[in-house]
């Protein structure tokens, strides 16, 4: 089975993705990643077929994260602006995946890859869909109307109807939807649809070894050390929250590893009990930590989760209060503190209460054998096999069924939007080799 595997985000929003490919890759399947270029050294390293397709995004998203966290009303033009580079990128993304799935049996995506349903509905190709939560939503009225403008006119060019959430809803297949998350965080909605399935977390099952010697050396010369990251989050002065988190650090009294991120925090001098490092692996570092201090992502919160210690959320944007409400709601942690209220004092006292408790550190240690028990990768590899082996017995079976009525109808309106789109796509390469 060949299995075109495509998304975007940050590095954290990506992972569960590369875990997939790597369950599929390693039970025989070709699984092909078409993600940004940022993510060729990491893809590379494990060795899977990899397609650059979009931008590098993590300029794009540092915009995003800034405006959002200075003002959550943005409106739709902010929005639209915003999100341009990645339209602007839109029909060679388009182009590219298109081409890796003339020989693909599959198409695996997540929401942030509008392509992807285009690809399903004009040629037909099974489709699979996986988001990292249930209770995203459609996100916020601008950004709702941002994401209908700037996709629609794209898919109208190629005779398709508009879509009401072309990022959120609207992304999910009706063939088969997974849901990479756990059952033990946040239960599926008792009216899911047959083909929706909450399989458990993806874990990319990858060995870094030791990563850092230095980060090592000062793990092993005392306590465990808290870690603070906030991944992709950025801000519009880091040396102001760096000063946050180096005097709550000395007012909780503990050690403390913290990791630059997207936004360059660690650049004011330091005490011996501080390491600061760039990306190091969550998997590795997380359970050599007392607790993790983060921003509250959906792939951070599973790292977290994973690792059995408790943590301390400080949401940003988008889905994370959610999930730092969930942790709290679970016995893992205290109230989450939003960036917008982060002090010195409040990350101390928080810290002070998650490490002095043991209740959090058992919770903890409860809701990772239960996470680790889902199995969740594996559940869904066993899904997309099933699907596409059920597909195409159907299909081989349908050719020598008489179709009913409804049936013949719905294949002919299939048959003539997959010949427009063969006939665009032919009319633009003769016009492309005349410009020539």
């Amino acid at each position: 089975m060949r299995a075109v595997v495509t998304n975007f985000g940050s590095t954290g929003d990506l992972q569960p993705y590369l875990a997939l490919a790597v369950e599929l890759h390693r039970h025989g399947h070709q699984p092909v990643l078409a993600f940004p270029p940022n993510l060729f050294s990491l893809i590379d390293r494990l060795g899977l077929e990899f397609i650059s397709i979009g931008p590098d995004l993590q300029n794009t998203q540092e915009d995003i994260n800034t405006a959002l966290q200075a003002n959550s009303d943005s409106s739709a033009d902010q929005m639209y602006s915003l999100f341009a580079p990645l339209v602007a990128a839109l029909p060679e993304m388009f182009r590219k995946l298109s081409e890796a799935c003339r020989s693909a049996d599959v198409l695996i995506s997540g929401p942030m890859q509008p392509a992807s349903r285009m690809i399903h509905e004009l040629t037909g190709i099974t489709f699979v869909s996986v988001q990292v939560s249930h209770f995203g939503g459609s996100g916020s009225q601008a950004f709702q109307q941002a994401s209908m403008s700037l996709i629609n006119p794209f898919r109208a060019q190629y005779g398709l109807p508009p879509l009401r959430s072309p990022l959120m809803q609207d992304a999910t297949s009706r063939q088969l939807a997974l849901y990479a998350m756990s059952r033990h965080v946040s239960p599926p909605p008792p009216d899911w649809p047959e083909h929706h399935h909450m399989t458990g977390y993806f874990f990319l099952q990858d060995d870094p070894g030791v990563p850092d010697a230095g980060l090592a050396e000062f793990i092993s010369s005392g306590d465990p050390p808290v870690t603070i990251t906030f991944g992709s989050m950025t801000h519009d002065d880091p040396d102001r929250v760096t000063a946050i988190l180096l005097e709550a650090i000395r007012m909780a009294g503990c050690r403390a590893v913290i990791q630059r991120g997207w936004s360059g925090l660690g650049r004011l001098p330091l005490s011996p009990d501080v390491y600061v490092l760039e990306f190091v692996p969550h998997s590795w570092l997380f359970p050599r930590s007392a607790c993790v201090v983060h921003h509250g992502g959906a792939g951070t919160s599973a790292a977290a989760f994973r690792a059995g210690v408790p943590a301390v959320f400080i949401p940003h944007n988008f889905d994370q209060p959610v999930w730092g409400e969930l942790a709290h709601e679970m016995g893992l942690t205290v109230k989450p503190i939003p960036i917008q209220e982060l002090s010195a004092e409040r990350l101390a006292n928080a810290l002070r209460t998650v490490l002095t408790t043991p209740a959090y550190k058992q919770a903890a240690s409860a809701v990772l054998e239960k996470i680790m028990a889902e199995q969740g990768v594996k559940r869904a590899r066993e899904l997309i096999e099933e699907l596409v082996a059920k597909i195409g017995l159907h299909e081989r079976a349908s050719a020598c069924a008489e179709p009913d009525e409804n049936q013949t109808e719905d294949r002919e309106e299939k048959k003539n939007r997959r010949k427009q789109y063969q006939q665009l796509q032919r009319s633009r390469k003769r016009e492309s080799r005349h410009q020539f």
